[in-house]
């Protein structure tokens, strides 16, 4: 059917055969309209002229998307363009090219980050405070690798190597993603920065400083008390710790099921709870009961979901008592790896414990794991000496 004339009908339309070859069909109406079939069966309008002596292809729309009478008269209009002169394409790409920054962000994080990327909301509070107020109201085509370059060391040296790279990578996929679906015509201003040599933190709680942190949370309000001891004792992180929900405890079994939906790898993770944590779950469940109504949520709170707002705050306050401001809350999970490390634990039961999905997470603790190592040079040098 390759270069069929047919006057466009939603019936001749609809019933149109589907090949194992790509085909065409043009309009008996509108001269250069033209419908094209895939394997699959998409249909797509578009416009096949030459413009400026070259031919080109204009994507209208595809089939689904439009009404043939739409089709048409966004045809019309592209002809009327080209026959006074115009570049339909290129007025298109001086249009998109016009896009500020943060319009571009928007199409990225509405179409591709909130569906597939770990922390969406995390990484737009980041681009908020650090990347808006530099380059989100520049027109995207005036963002130059120099701009992003000096924005990078900017912030590698208020903030730090890590996050000044992250931010790098999370613009270079606002570009690569807009690129690719034709938001943006330039390239991508990202390609070729030097990132800053960053290192895998590895601090966590010493013994003395556990002590302090234990006697730190006790002049805490019970909520806060609580949720700081079940971080640290189930190792689990921040966000899923906050958002805990009675029904996925399972006092039975002693173990508490993160939901997919949930967690940073995208898997279910189970969490084993301890005779510790399990205690804490229980009185804080029959306290619960007697809510009205009683909540859906471990650590019931006044955030927006309904759960304990980020307790930052209080950990401030904690930070203070120990006389310690280089601990994070994320190093109470990396204490529960270490100590388990240190206990002689593998590393493929921290990693099953911390729920890993790769080993190269749990390497960190494998320097704690020494003992064996040890031993066994202890017993080749006994060896050597008989």
């Amino acid at each position: 059917m390759q270069n069929t004339v047919l006057n466009f009908r939603k019936d001749v339309l609809e019933n149109l055969p589907i090949t194992n070859k790509r085909y065409e069909i043009s309009d008996a109406k509108v001269q250069f309209l033209k419908l094209s079939v895939g394997t699959g069966g998409t249909k797509t309008y578009y416009l096949y002229r030459k413009v400026k002596g070259k031919p080109q292809r204009i994507k209208i729309g595809n089939y689904k998307d439009l009404t043939i009478e739409q089709a048409r008269e966004q045809a019309k209009k592209l002809n009327s363009i080209i026959t006074l002169g115009g570049d339909p394409q290129e007025e298109k790409r001086k249009e998109r090219n016009q896009l500020t920054f943060k319009e571009l962000y928007e199409f990225y994080y509405n179409q591709h980050a909130k569906v597939f990327t770990k922390r969406p909301k995390d990484n737009r509070n980041m681009m908020n405070k650090h990347v808006f107020p530099v380059i989100g109201n520049i027109k995207a085509e005036q963002i130059t690798k120099e701009k992003l370059r000096k924005l990078h060391l900017s912030i590698g040296e208020i903030r730090s190597g890590a996050t000044a790279n992250r931010i790098i990578t999370v613009v270079s996929s606002v570009f690569t993603f807009c690129i690719k679906h034709d938001y943006f015509a330039g390239t991508n201003p990202c390609s070729r920065i030097k990132k800053f040599r960053t290192f895998s933190r590895d601090r966590f709680l010493s013994k003395e400083e556990l002590l302090s942190f234990f006697n730190a949370i006790e002049q805490e309000e019970e909520l806060f008390k609580h949720f700081f001891q079940v971080l640290l004792f189930t190792g689990a992180r921040k966000g899923n710790v906050l958002s805990m929900k009675w029904i996925d405890i399972d006092f039975e079994l002693n173990r508490w099921r993160i939901p997919d939906t949930q967690t940073k790898n995208k898997e279910v993770n189970i969490v084993m709870l301890s005779n510790e944590v399990l205690e804490i779950l229980k009185y804080r469940n029959e306290a619960n009961k007697k809510l009205q109504p009683p909540s859906l949520f471990v650590f019931q709170g006044d955030g927006k979901e309904g759960y304990l707002k980020d307790p930052k705050r209080a950990f401030e306050r904690i930070r203070k008592r120990m006389g310690k401001d280089d601990i994070r809350m994320h190093d109470l999970r990396r204490t529960l790896g270490s100590y388990m490390a240190i206990s002689g634990v593998s590393l493929p039961i921290i990693g099953k414990a911390l729920n890993h999905k790769s080993q190269i997470s749990t390497a960190i603790y494998a320097r704690l794991s020494q003992d064996p190592v040890m031993d066994a040079v202890n017993l080749a040098i006994k060896n050597m000496q008989k």
